[in-house]
């Protein structure tokens, strides 16, 4: 795989053996973890470098729109929704997180009453997600209902 990828702090890149800890990881339990975020290309038997981007501050107001990928780390899980950090918007890491909640309505289109959130997101799991609307003015609305989204990391 030699394709950059955009990473978020904590997010395990690969096995010791199989990858050196470069700049912006740390060794834990003989996995490589990300402690920064920014982008990282992997390279089998290569040093596992976290670039950071150089971004400008730019206010939230108009950085996110509706229908926009983005790439978050859960921070609280309750019965009703789960809260997140937005890290990365359509592979372009962030300066500072964006504050975001995923609905227990917007997690999936069928079974809805079945769900359970807390068993399905901890803190720490990384997941990928569609922004819905600009929700309140604390946070975006989140949708993993479509193909391909969901827990793309699972804290250890």
């Amino acid at each position: 795989m030699a394709t950059k990828m955009a990473v978020v702090p904590g997010q395990r890149l690969g096995k010791e053996g199989d990858y050196t800890a470069g700049s912006g990881t740390y060794v834990l339990n003989g996995n490589i973890f990300a402690s920064v975020a920014g982008h990282v290309t992997p390279v089998l038997h290569g040093a596992l470098n976290v670039e950071r981007p150089t971004c400008k501050r730019i206010a939230s107001t108009g950085v996110l729109r509706v229908d926009d990928f983005v790439v978050a780390k859960v921070t609280k899980v309750t019965s009703s929704q789960v809260q997140v950090d937005i890290h990365a918007v359509n592979d372009v890491v962030l300066h500072e997180p964006f504050a975001g909640t995923l609905r227990k309505e917007d997690v999936r289109p069928v079974d809805i009453d079945k769900l359970q959130l807390e068993e399905m997101f901890r803190p720490g799991h990384v997941l990928k997600a569609v922004v819905l609307s600009l929700g309140d003015s604390r946070s975006y609305f989140l949708t993993t209902s479509k193909p391909g989204l969901g827990v793309i990391q699972l804290q250890p």
